[in-house]
């Protein structure tokens, strides 16, 4: 997302060669009107304010310029307007059929990564072709490449897909290189292909791409295509995680995996690295920071054994066996949470699943040891994702079966202890109003307690909720700066219903006459409510279950248009610049960095 973000930049400037700087920016004093722009999957409602108006009706008359400006405007948030990569993808598309390959390109790449809510692989196809073939765009082509390997005829069109990456590479397109090095490095054990890679990793690295110098960092690390040299992996590692741009995620996990070898400062800010890196989807990043918080073997470590079983179960949802195999261990062995046979053997059956060795071997010494044991694998099957789980969990507690019910809560219950802040909101507000047939009278301070927690690490709606209860002093004792932290935490996730809010909060008096604040109680305490119960019911409203589909995890607090996930990146970057030394700062307000 950061090397896209860092190309539209770099095109915008070589288009129209002013920097943004310098301009006016959209701002919500001036006028504004409601517009829609077609997405190619719908017709998407948006507002623009003053001087944007100016861009679109440019944009609109086929100015390239002005449909990059608000393409980018729409991805990174710009003045008033709100990031929204649906919107951003409309204007990607007009920029394309005004004649911008680059356009073409990135429409291509947001359509086939899920970035607008939706994939279409033809739609991907038929902008990247257009870019390739009309427009002669390097990237466009690699583009194209992707979107070829995507879908049922991707067998039949590699042929073709490898020569548009080998094409696009000898054009210098990074996109090109890093796919055609990861091939050589990846999909085969031919050393002469693997020795192939290095130099194209080399050029990235030298020219500070991410994925140079972490697919550097790996030969040198493995010996894949060059002699092991450690001291030579752990400077390419740190080199793509510091100086580099583009996707770090996996250098600054390589970076990570070094510094956890070191002293304690060295361990505490590997840590970090790794955390920051499960966060941001590295699968392996998550079994590393896991063991070191689940095993509590690694002397003077930060992460905890919750931690450690919350990093499994992302590593796990992430299809990662080893991860499901390591988590598998502590519900057998009881390592911070309960002891349960039939989870243990529902997670070493999807560790097997996936392809890892020793999940197949230790799911047959335990079947062996116990033939009956898959009889106990909970209804809710403890082996899918976590928001699957949730949303079986919120069909069962609505069964007229006091079992049902049950088994509906005791799954919430599990994944609130392996430290799921979802979870820990479900659960907070049942609690809180309470669950027929299970909570049936209010148990208010418990729940309380785990929306607190659920808060304490991001999540969007607890803090929201948990902010108005301190700012009121409902359940709590009054306390209006913790009321004003917990609503900048939701703020900082893109809320705009809590900027709002946070707002309001350092507007208002600290005195208010005493009839109007028992009127406003009274309507917050319905809106508590509504609240809760509305995400509730809409966060899984529209899941499917299957027990085979997988997608990236997001957790289902984070969807839609109240977080932006331009917000959650750029604080993801931040948390990375200032570990890596590059800015000396990291503000309370950014998630990642308490």
């Amino acid at each position: 997302m950061f090397a896209k973000i860092l190309r539209f930049v770099c095109l915008l400037i070589a288009i129209s060669g002013t920097a943004m700087a310098a301009e006016k920016l959209p701002s919500r004093y001036d006028d504004s009107r409601d517009f829609f722009i077609d997405t190619g999957h719908q017709n998407m409602p948006y507002r623009l304010w003053g001087v944007s108006m100016t861009w679109d009706k440019a944009c609109r008359s086929g100015k390239v310029a002005e449909c990059v400006k608000l393409a980018g405007a729409f991805e990174t948030g710009l003045g008033a307007i709100r990031p929204d990569m649906r919107v951003a993808l409309g204007y990607w598309r007009l920029a394309c059929k005004a004649g911008s390959g680059h356009a073409c390109a990135r429409t291509a790449e947001v359509v086939l990564s899920g970035e607008a809510n939706f994939v279409n692989v033809d739609m991907a196809r038929q902008f990247a072709k257009t870019g390739c073939e009309t427009y002669k765009t390097p990237k466009a082509c690699s583009a194209l490449a992707q979107a070829l390997m995507r879908g049922p005829d991707a067998a039949q069109n590699r042929a073709q897909a490898d020569a548009l990456i080998a094409q696009a590479c000898a054009a210098n397109d990074d996109d090109g290189c890093w796919i055609q090095a990861r091939q050589w490095f990846d999909e085969t054990t031919d050393v002469a292909l693997n020795k192939k890679a290095v130099p194209l990793f080399e050029k990235g690295c030298a020219a500070k791409q991410a994925w140079g110098c972490s697919g550097l960092a790996e030969a040198y690390n493995t010996g894949k295509g060059v002699p092991i040299d450690a001291t030579k992996a752990r400077a390419a590692s740190e080199t793509g995680c510091v100086s580099s741009t583009g996707d770090r995620v996996r250098a600054c996990r390589l970076y990570g995996m070094f510094l956890i070898k070191g002293d304690k400062a060295s361990l505490n800010k590997g840590e970090k690295f790794l955390h920051t890196s499960c966060q941001a989807g590295d699968s392996v990043a998550c079994v590393v920071i896991g063991q070191i918080g689940m095993y509590g073997k690694t002397p003077g470590a930060t992460t905890n054994q919750m931690e450690g079983l919350y990093f499994m179960r992302r590593g796990c949802d992430l299809n990662n066996g080893q991860a499901c195999d390591e988590l598998s261990y502590a519900y057998q062995k009881g390592l911070g949470i309960a002891g349960n046979g039939g989870v243990t053997i529902a997670l070493l059956d999807k560790s097997c699943r996936l392809g890892w060795a020793n999940g197949c071997k230790y799911a047959k010494m335990v079947a062996d040891g116990n033939p009956g044991i898959r009889s106990t694998i909970p209804k809710i099957d403890p082996s899918l994702t976590v928001t699957q789980q949730l949303a079986e969990a919120q069909k069962y507690v609505k069964s007229a079966s006091t079992a049902d019910r049950n088994e509906g809560v005791n799954a919430v219950v599990r994944l609130m202890q392996e430290g799921n802040e979802d979870a820990a909101w479900v659960i907070g507000g049942w609690l809180v109003y309470g669950l027929d047939g299970v909570f049936d009278t209010s148990r208010k301070a418990e729940g309380i307690i785990a929306i607190e927690n659920a808060a304490r690490v991001g999540h969007v709606e607890a803090a929201i909720w948990i902010g108005m209860a301190y700012w009121y002093g409902d359940g709590v004792k009054e306390d209006r700066k913790k009321g004003e932290n917990y609503m900048l935490i939701a703020a900082s996730r893109g809320s705009e219903m809590a900027e709002g809010i946070y707002r309001s909060m350092l507007a208002e008096p600290i005195r208010v006459e005493s009839k109007r604040r028992a009127e406003e109680f009274a309507a917050y305490q319905k809106a508590q409510y509504e609240r809760w119960s509305r995400w509730n019911a809409s966060a899984y409203a529209n899941y499917v279950s299957s027990g085979s589909t997988y997608t990236p995890y997001k957790s289902s607090s984070y969807s839609g248009q109240s977080v932006s996930s331009i917000i959650d990146n750029s604080n993801w970057n931040q948390m990375y610049n200032y570990l890596s030394g590059s800015t000396t700062a990291c503000p309370s307000s950014n998630p990642y960095c308490r």
